[in-house]
């Protein structure tokens, strides 16, 4: 009987905490004035992570943990260790915002915001449907409150921005609350003769979004048809792709078929469940650190957070190394309620999808 009072709640909460966000625009943050990184060894590391940046009393008080993955990260820089490339979901409070200036990414994109609408595709009549369905006491039809919390975050200059707000009809329970879509951030990296695009995204919660599983279903499986026509319409087939989020597959066999079916179908065979970056790492890289392979073995696990990548044409960039710099804590209480793990991939080594077998590892 809490529920309704807990969506208004909340609905009151994010909309507060959206007051302090800032808007769509792209931005320089001037706080580290050091070269652009470039990796000795001719590596490019991609990291993606829920940081959980949840306004209180939906999450209790955040700010201590957010202060310390900003501080970590700026740390990792000192010691020219840091991500290139950061992909982070739910950067929903000005905390949450605060990381990448803290930590000196000088390049960022953000989302969605909460006012942004998207023509991405007309309502058939499932979707008349589905909306006709909603349910205020679940957080639907009551408006976004909150932009999409992604950030894109970037030691390389950003050449363009494209963005997808999810309709209203491809949501479901208390994820519409959050105008959830896809972030698509073009980069000049060096080492690549064309941009990089890296996308973002973060999909429909299972069980959390407070409603029935059919119904999240399909709400996931209608943002992934419109996230895989937007991304085969902004990046080009034969242009360096990175893909990577919170998809909320987990141990669904419904959600995995309905995410990697499509983006086959796309032409996108790279998204792939054997060639996700922590499979690659956890198969093909050497670990000296026994706790951090466990921790991205529990991560792949768990199957919520993933990262795939593309080189030009229908290749695949070699995985070479994993991290997880946010995983388990001396504590035993992690920063956030995911874990966020870097991949390494080799900017030179480009393995041939066609000639490789299904793991994508390279002959």
């Amino acid at each position: 009987m809490y529920r309704p009072i807990r969506a208004l709640v909340f609905a009151g909460l994010v909309a507060l905490a959206a007051a302090g966000s800032t808007r769509n625009g792209d931005r320089v943050v001037p706080q580290w004035d050091g070269a652009e990184a470039v990796s000795a060894d001719n590596q490019l590391s991609v990291m993606t992570y829920n940081v959980k940046g949840l306004p209180w009393p939906i999450a209790s008080d955040r700010s201590e943990a957010l202060s310390v993955i900003a501080d970590r990260l700026a740390s990792l820089r000192e010691s020219g260790r840091q991500p290139h490339i950061i992909l982070l979901q739910e950067a929903f409070t000005p905390e949450a915002m605060q990381i990448a200036a803290r930590a000196g990414y000088r390049h960022v994109a953000n989302g969605p915001d909460a006012a942004q609408r998207s023509d991405a595709a007309a309502a058939d009549g499932a979707d008349q449907s589905h909306m006709a369905q909603a349910r205020w006491d679940r957080g639907e039809a009551v408006g976004k409150q909150l932009g999409s919390g992604l950030q894109i975050l970037s030691d390389y200059p950003i050449a363009r921005v494209d963005r997808l707000a999810f309709p209203d009809f491809a949501c479901a329970g208390f994820d519409c609350l959050a105008n959830k879509g896809v972030l698509i951030a073009h980069l000049n990296v060096p080492g690549f003769d064309r941009p990089v695009s890296i996308v973002n995204t973060h999909l429909n919660a299972r069980k959390a979004a407070g409603v029935s599983v059919d119904r999240s279903y399909r709400a996931f499986a209608r943002q992934v048809d419109l996230m895989t026509r937007f991304v085969a319409k902004n990046v080009s087939a034969d242009q360096p792709l990175i893909l990577g989020g919170d998809m909320n597959i987990g141990q669904d066999a419904y959600r995995a078929n309905a995410f990697f079916t499509r983006f086959a179908r796309a032409g996108m065979a790279f998204v792939h469940p054997d060639r996700d970056g922590a499979k690659q790492a956890l198969t093909h890289s050497a670990w000296h650190d026994e706790a951090m392979r466990r921790d991205l073995a529990l991560t792949r696990a768990r199957a919520k957070d993933w990262l795939f990548a593309r080189g030009s044409g229908q290749r695949s960039l070699k995985v070479v190394a994993g991290q997880v710099p946010f995983g388990s804590e001396p504590d035993g209480k992690p920063l956030s309620d995911h874990f966020g793990y870097v991949v390494n991939y080799s900017r030179s080594h480009e393995v041939d999808l066609v000639q490789t077998d299904r793991t994508g590892a390279s002959s």
